[in-house]
């Protein structure tokens, strides 16, 4: 275009170059021709593709991969964040920008087309599964220089860790206050440790301690020893397994689920004649092998039944079931795990009316073919719709056939959890690195393991370890906690062992900095360092460029309008894109004289259905005292060279 410009600027008979409008210039025309968009068609609601839906669960290992990467890297931005602004015990500590950013390219990498999803040759999968641990490995130590900071000598549990005494702690990387019970190894560990744990399993190899972190907290600490509220476990010693709590009990008989019952309400959530547990169904879609499944898959369903159970855990805290499941060349390793109820208060959140989770660990040896592993629960509740977590939201996908449409959602992809719902009460299943699910009717399923043969031969073939949960709850899902409880489940508490008195720490006593008051359906997802900061500079350093990014979304689908309580002296707060340029002013207000904890400054914001804000908070700059030193002097001088002026014009006025 520049050359035809010139040449036509040169020679008349050529005609004028012009290369007309930009694309912004475009998108700008169609805003004000359609009058912001309002007078244009809109499509509600999900564009379903029908097609690939096996790429939710093939290269299982790939999928979790790509969760615990993206949640860890969120949790050492967390942290560095923190060690960056406040720097307790390590004053040259940088936020590590470059390493982070190393590991979150990674990370993308593997999102690209066919990886992902599962659909690409082996060799890309070498390639892919080295990127992860290198990812996870640079992650955890990144995590942990910056616990340091924080936390002096924090170290990660292993029997080397537990030579002076101390406290074991878990430091809370959500915004939501928990309360948790965590595994502590106790092979090789001193006395000392021991005598913090509440429960050992059956064969002492694992400790249980419970650990509780305060609204606004960032450690979670031990607390109390619960002897009235054991959990408990009733078994006829071969085919019959109890699992209660004072909330929800669950039965495994002759290998399958036969009855999940609210105790608290008296209510069977599985439906009368049906049983729940895992399922195999026959694999075989028409074209695409990793690509697709088919409809025709789930008339070949084979129900397993759990064999080999025993009892491996019951105390205060936790009983636990384990059994063995040996189907074709494979070999599946379950154990469901019940924790305390609502009477102690070891729950899936800390709402009182929320359930304890009934835990699925299952460690699987998988050597089948075109073969398709999933669990499921046949409920006793109706609902024309069920609910599936997406990117910071949530969709509703139909359980019925009533059109072509609806019947090809018998497989979908959600996130953290899919929930089947009725008036006044639901279900949910949380997932910790599975993408696959579907509800027909009145059975929900969450997709485990596949068994694809092209383009990679021996895809899923190997090793597997992942987790899900049951949760039960009061209310419809737009009443419940499941988002809340999903969140968590995703994101445990990172255990450390501290010696000495953890209270003693400065962290122990530091209220969160960002801290979001008596909303419910908000969510503070992301908190890291501004792009083109200054890292090496403190908040309270001379003319420091340092910026604090949050990314919040909401998460049920509503209005919310609440106050963002922060910490620290705010120069100015903004909200910006994702590329970080400001959009708009904040407001920041000043709450009480700063004596008191809750005294601080505030941000009232207001979020509409799903929306997702990204904040920018700059904070103040303080001069030096030798700034402060000069300007006394300066000061100083200036009063002097006064009064000399006015006993100078005394004397004269005298004469």
């Amino acid at each position: 275009l520049r050359r035809i410009r010139a040449a036509s600027n040169n020679s008349r008979e050529l005609p004028p170059g012009d290369h007309g409008p930009i694309g912004g210039d475009f998108f700008d025309k169609v805003l004000e021709e359609s009058n912001a968009g309002t007078d244009l068609p809109t499509w509600n609601g999900e564009l379903y593709l029908e097609f690939h839906r096996g790429t939710y669960t093939s290269h299982g290992s790939i999928k979790k991969g790509n969760r615990k990467s993206e949640i860890l890297l969120r949790d050492v931005e967390h942290v560095a964040t923190l060690a960056s602004l406040y720097r307790y015990h390590k004053h040259d500590y940088e936020y590590p920008k470059a390493k982070i950013d190393v590991c979150w390219e990674k990370v993308l990498l593997n999102q690209c087309k066919y990886l992902l999803p599962g659909s690409a040759i082996g060799m890309v999968y070498d390639d892919a599964e080295k990127l992860y641990a290198e990812v996870r490995e640079d992650g955890e130590a990144l995590f942990q220089e910056a616990t340091e900071v924080l936390l002096p000598k924090a170290l990660p549990l292993t029997a080397a860790s537990f030579k002076a005494p101390g406290n074991i702690v878990g430091i809370n990387t959500t915004f939501f206050p928990r309360r948790d019970i965590v595994e502590v190894p106790l092979s090789g560990v001193p006395t000392h440790l021991k005598a913090q744990v509440v429960q050992t399993s059956k064969d002492g190899a694992t400790g249980y301690a419970l650990l509780n972190c305060p609204q606004g907290n960032h450690l979670a600490k031990p607390i109390g020893f619960y002897a009235d509220c054991m959990p408990i476990v009733f078994t006829n010693g071969s085919d019959h397994f109890v699992l209660r709590n004072s909330a929800v009990q669950l039965t495994v008989s002759k290998g399958r689920i036969t009855s999940l019952y609210d105790i608290v309400l008296s209510r069977e959530l599985i439906a009368k004649g049906q049983t729940g547990g895992l399922v195999i169904f026959e694999d075989r879609p028409n074209y695409w092998d990793a690509w697709d499944v088919e409809i025709h898959h789930l008339e070949t369903a084979h129900q397993l039944e759990f064999a080999d159970t025993s009892v491996v855990s019951e105390g205060p805290l936790r009983a636990s079931i384990k059994s063995v499941i040996k189907y074709g060349k494979s070999k599946i390793t379950t154990t469901v795990k019940s924790n305390h109820g609502s009477s102690c208060d070891v729950l899936a959140t800390t709402n009182i009316r929320s359930r304890p989770l009934i835990i699925f660990d299952a460690v699987v040896d998988w050597h089948e073919r075109h073969e398709f592993l999933k669990f499921e629960l046949p409920l006793d509740i109706r609902n024309d719709n069920a609910t599936y977590e997406t990117q910071f939201g949530h969709v509703q996908r139909p359980t019925h056939n009533n059109t072509t449409w609806d019947m090809a959602k018998f497989e979908v992809c959600g996130h953290k959890y899919a929930d089947l719902s009725e008036f006044g009460y639901g279900v949910a299943i949380l997932s910790e690195s599975k993408y696959g699910f579907s509800c027909r009717g009145n059975v929900l399923r969450i997709s485990l393991l596949r068994a694809a043969t092209a383009p990679d031969a021996e895809q899923d073939q190997g090793k597997h370890e992942f987790s899900w949960a049951v949760l039960p709850h009061e209310g419809s899902f737009l009443e419940s906690d499941v988002p809340i409880a999903a969140y968590l489940f995703n994101s445990p508490l990172h255990v450390r062992y501290v010696p000495g008195d953890a209270m003693a720490y400065p962290l122990a006593q530091a209220q969160q900095p960002f801290r979001l008051e008596k909303v419910r359906n908000v969510f503070l997802e992301t908190i890291k360092r501004g792009e083109y900061d200054d890292y090496a500079a403190k908040i309270d350093d001379d003319n420091a460029n340092v910026s604090v990014l949050l990314r919040l979304y909401e998460a049920y689908g509503g209005h919310a309008r609440f106050k963002l309580r922060i910490g620290g002296n705010i120069a100015r707060a903004t909200v910006t894109n994702l590329l970080e340029d400001e959009m708009e002013e904040l407001r920041i207000m000043k709450e009480g004289s700063g004596a008191d904890p809750g005294d601080g400054m505030t941000i009232v914001l207001d979020f509409h259905a799903f929306e997702v804000k990204t904040l920018k908070f700059v904070y103040e700059q303080k001069a030096s005292e030798d700034m402060y030193v000069l300007l006394c002097l300066s000061c100083l001088a200036i009063l002097l060279k006064l009064f000399q002026a006015l006993a100078q014009a005394g004397r004269l006025a005298r004469r």
